[in-house]
């Protein structure tokens, strides 16, 4: 043991000097092993930030349990079951209230250039609201009355200048479905694969805007439990009750895992990125395979000696692979503090709450030591053929 230390011990200086006696090469070295690090990054923060978009809408919904349609699939295709459904489970054992919500999608005209839009609509109980925003709580008076409504302030500009109007102190006025609609406040919700701008209403305005959807239907029926209450074990007690009546009811975990999956599964999305994290992986194995090969042709001479002096294989490959090593670390503390700062940037530019989680460091972290001490390894092998007669 003690002699292995004590090789580990002289190998690093050696494999250190071997990185760091040309300046201008570890210079390329790092630069090469960052910017893989920031595509490997750029694409992971992005695809995890889309799918975690599509839970932002289940996040804010006041409930334990969530009624949907049993074809539900998506928030972007919403099934409708009767409303009647979810006040039977109002009997059941832990249930404290229920409220519906009705969502559907719009065509937004945006008043300036005439073009026109998607929009989600979200039509909400004002005596119990389904929504967690506090914009819906301060502006409730004003919900009430038919024609107004809350937008979200995280949409694209392509949809009109609301927030400056609301600045000045004026509603936005607006056609949605050819009706003509008041923005009177926004709240924050983002983007998702179903829409780029989203809206809040009251039942009224809902189906006002809405009038082709019977009032006694729902898309989404919230069940808020009792304190102490099991959500598994009120959810297992309303199955008789809702047994063939079409409906089912998850967990906002549950109902939030199925979105994401539907996306994942029905979406290039997944594909595309990943496919741009390999690019990432495979540049930056190319750079550090050019850099090292370069380094142990550069130095078969000294090579050589080592391994006349008595060397074996593994200890000069060694060096090699820790080169590869000290490339991968010293290159990806650049990468990591450039990739933080990207995401600042996406989430500016984008509205997509995009940050770096240690989760993901971890795995790019990984993910680059195996990229370089792989091509590290390749770049070895005219080292393990190296005869020091040929050399010499």
């Amino acid at each position: 043991m003690r002699r292995a230390i004590q090789k580990l011990l002289q190998r690093t200086p050696i494999a250190w000097l071997q990185v760091s006696n040309n300046p201008t090469k570890l210079l390329i070295g790092i630069a090469g092993v960052s910017f893989s690090n920031l595509l490997m990054f750029f694409q992971l923060g992005l695809l995890d930030s889309l799918y975690n978009s599509q839970k932002k809408p289940i996040e804010r919904l006041q409930a334990d349990l969530v009624m949907v349609s049993s074809k539900y699939s998506n928030l972007g295709s919403l099934q409708d079951f009767p409303r009647s459904r979810l006040y039977q489970v109002l009997g059941v054992d832990g249930v404290a209230a229920v409220s519906p919500l009705r969502i559907a999608r719009g065509t937004w005209i945006t008043p300036a250039t005439r073009q026109s839009f998607d929009v989600y609509v979200y039509g909400v109980n004002l005596d119990q609201p389904s929504l967690s925003f506090p914009e819906i709580e301060a502006n409730r008076s004003q919900l009430q009355v038919l024609r107004n409504a809350l937008f979200d302030r995280n949409s694209k500009k392509q949809y009109g200048d609301v927030i400056d109007t609301l600045r000045q102190g004026q509603p936005f006025s607006v056609e949605v479905n050819n009706k003509r609609l008041r923005i009177i406040d926004t709240f924050v919700m983002g983007a998702t694969f179903a829409a780029e701008a989203n809206l809040i209403t009251a039942e009224n305005t809902f189906l006002h805007l809405f009038p082709k959807i019977d009032s006694n239907s729902l898309q989404l029926g919230l069940i808020r439990l009792k304190p102490g209450a099991s959500p598994q074990a009120v959810k297992a007690a309303m199955e008789p009750i809702l047994s063939g009546r079409n409906v089912m009811v998850l967990t906002k975990q549950e109902l939030a895992e199925k979105e994401v999956n539907y996306w994942k599964r029905n979406s290039s999305v997944g594909f595309i990125f990943s496919l741009g994290v390999l690019v990432g992986f495979v540049v930056g194995s190319i750079i550090v395979y050019q850099i090292l090969y370069g380094d142990v042709m550069n130095s078969l001479p000294q090579y050589a000696t080592l391994k006349a002096m008595g060397y074996r294989d593994p200890f000069v490959i060694g060096i090699v692979i820790q080169q590869a090593a000290i490339l991968a670390l010293v290159g990806f503390i650049p990468g990591v503090l450039l990739s933080s700062a990207l995401y600042v940037l996406l989430a500016g530019v984008t509205k997509l709450t995009v940050l770096m989680t240690l989760n993901r460091a971890l795995l790019v972290l990984a993910l680059t030591f195996v990229m370089c001490v792989g091509s590290g390894t390749l770049a070895t092998r005219k080292l393990v053929q190296l005869d020091p007669a040929d050399v010499f």
